[in-house]
């Protein structure tokens, strides 16, 4: 059998794909498109980084001032305003001069702190100062780009001050019945200090109670030169025990009704310890009394131990009849006035002489007229 010969077969060449060099050709459309966008970036960049014009930015200002005394709901007519026309280079503006008179209650620094901020957060370029004036009125500079463009002046409320108050303290009453209610009669809140276990002690202190008067106790205590000078029935001494004076300032105490404090009789000897002062007053920190010191030494320690106690306490400023004539009564009740003046308050203490009713029948109206307030002994304590 003949071999059969095959024919070589011919392969098919398939043309050569020619590499791109680079990958694909951009189309010139979008290279232009490309370079827009990059310019329209940049140009919104620089437009944005920009501050808004000068005058939209003292518009701006003018907006945000505005805005906050309307917060503090400060009245329009506690406003004023006026404008001046200002040109520097190639600026030309309106410098707005505000007079704001504060309503009580606001400070300065409630206009000035928030409206600060918003300054800074809303105008660029703004900065807003502000210091107390000698005058005691606030000045409020606004700067947009170093010119001045707002300038104000807050007037804070001046509260009336309070008037002078003295507080009058009757000491010694509980013996006599009828000088008491002469003193009762008079046209002013006297603070009645009653002596303990007296005869109308307690008679006393219910009529002065119930017509509105301050009772305090007049608790008697050892002064110096005693047995002849004597403070009478009830009296604390040094040479007590503990246990004894506790017991004897709690009848003391219980003897008086309607007490809402203590000051001393006499104890010119006794507010000089302080161990045993420190213990009397404890116990009328326990009842919630208060104390007033009536200075019957100069070394007193009573007022230093009632305030390190917290204690509601105050001193005597002024004894206004140890010296019982009229005239000499009268002076130190000048002398009261004049320390009322001067501090706000002061407290005088008197007794029950015919010679004190009479003065004080007399200067009480002179007293109200010139302005001063005769008030109970605790509206004056620290």
């Amino acid at each position: 059998m003949a071999s059969v010969r095959r024919r070589p077969t011919a392969r098919r060449r398939t043309p050569s794909r020619k590499r791109r060099k680079g990958g694909r050709k951009i189309p010139l459309f979008f290279k232009f498109l490309a370079f827009f966008a990059v310019l329209l970036v940049l140009i919104l960049y620089i437009h944005y980084r920009q501050p808004p014009p000068f005058t939209e930015r003292v518009q701006c200002v003018d907006q945000l001032i505005q805005a906050r005394l309307a917060q503090l709901e400060i009245p329009p007519g506690a406003i004023h305003k006026r404008g001046e026309e200002r040109r520097k280079a190639e600026k030309t503006w309106t410098l707005t001069r505000w007079e704001v008179t504060l309503p009580s209650g606001v400070e300065p620094q409630e206009v000035t702190s928030p409206l600060a901020q918003r300054i800074r957060e809303a105008c660029p370029g703004a900065a807003l100062t502000d210091a107390k004036a000698p005058d005691g009125t606030w000045e409020v500079k606004v700067m947009v780009d170093d010119l001045l463009a707002h300038h104000l002046i807050l007037h804070p409320r001046r509260l009336k001050p309070p008037p002078p108050r003295i507080a009058i303290v009757v000491d010694d009453l509980g013996v006599d019945k009828r000088i008491a209610e002469e003193l009762l009669s008079l046209d002013a809140p006297l603070t009645f200090s009653i002596l303990p276990m007296q005869t109308h002690s307690r008679r006393i202190a219910k009529k002065a109670h119930t017509q509105g008067r301050e009772v305090i106790l007049h608790l008697p205590l050892e002064p110096r030169g005693f047995p002849l000078k004597d403070p009478g029935e009830g009296a604390l001494f040094v040479a007590m025990s503990d246990r004894e004076l506790l017991r004897q300032l709690r009848k003391d105490l219980d003897a008086v009704p309607y007490i809402t404090g203590v000051n001393n009789h006499m104890g010119s000897r006794f507010m000089e310890h302080d161990a045993k002062v420190r213990l009397v007053l404890e116990e009328l920190q326990g009842r919630g009394l208060f104390f007033l010191d009536s200075r019957t030494t100069s070394n007193s320690t009573g007022y230093r131990i009632a305030r390190s106690l917290a204690l509601r306490t105050g001193e005597r400023d002024v004894f206004l009849d140890n010296e019982t004539g009229v005239k000499d009564i009268t002076a130190q009740v000048e002398g009261l006035i004049k320390i009322a003046r001067e501090r706000g308050t002061a407290i005088g203490i008197c007794h029950p002489y015919p010679a004190t009713v009479t003065v004080l029948k007399k200067m009480i109206p002179q007293i109200k007229a010139l302005g001063i307030e005769i008030v109970p002994l605790s509206q004056v304590l620290d």
